[in-house]
């Protein structure tokens, strides 16, 4: 591997407010668990997430053998007033159409502002991914985002990036120091995980 860096980001899977569409950022809600088995090329000893149950338990569920280290600076966006809210409830909301065309300028009312989300969440990988070798993260979607847009070789903005669920995203550096000069990642793949038909 020499000073080589990889590492995978995972989207947790969906809980209910996902399933319903809402903003959930520090609402901590539980995985809608299903009976599915998952085929995952990975096999890590060490997960790295946030601190929040979703995160929590789809480490578990997908890495069933490794050790989970939490945290708090991992988190989604706080979403303040937004929070556990659809795009239906807040459409006619003038604050909210604002955030919607400038998410990196608009900071929600008693919510967290882009520039504190994105520090905190650079600055925990930055104190993580530290030493050549390969890192398993599995965050929320706006997390990768951030770190996509970030460090992704294709250098897209926030808002063209997506994050899905059920899907690796891995990102490979060469030199460690690549990683930790900022430079974006040499190689970006992303992979399915598929779900094991039932028998």
């Amino acid at each position: 591997m020499g000073n080589s860096v990889v590492v995978h980001l995972i989207r947790h899977e969906k809980t209910r407010a996902n399933y319903e569409r809402k903003y959930i950022g520090w609402t901590d809600e539980s995985i809608v668990m299903e009976n599915n088995q998952f085929t995952i090329p990975l096999q890590p000893q060490i997960v790295y997430g946030s601190d929040l149950k979703r995160c929590m338990e789809t480490a578990k569920l997908y890495f069933p053998q490794a050790s989970y280290q939490s945290y708090e600076q991992l988190r989604e966006l706080n979403f303040g007033d937004f929070e556990m809210k659809t795009y239906d409830q807040l459409k006619n909301n003038p604050i909210y159409r604002k955030w919607i065309d400038f998410p990196q300028q608009i900071t929600i009312p008693n919510g967290e502002s882009f520039q504190d989300f994105s520090d905190r969440v650079l600055d925990c990988f930055k104190v993580i991914v530290t030493k050549p070798s390969t890192y398993t993260f599995v965050v929320h979607g706006g997390v990768i985002k951030v770190l996509l847009a970030t460090f992704g070789s294709k250098n897209q903005a926030f808002r063209e990036t997506v994050a899905n669920h059920r899907m690796i995203y891995t990102l490979k550096w060469s030199e460690v120091s690549n990683l930790k000069g900022g430079l974006p990642c040499e190689l970006l793949s992303v992979a399915p995980i598929m779900v094991k038909e039932n028998l």
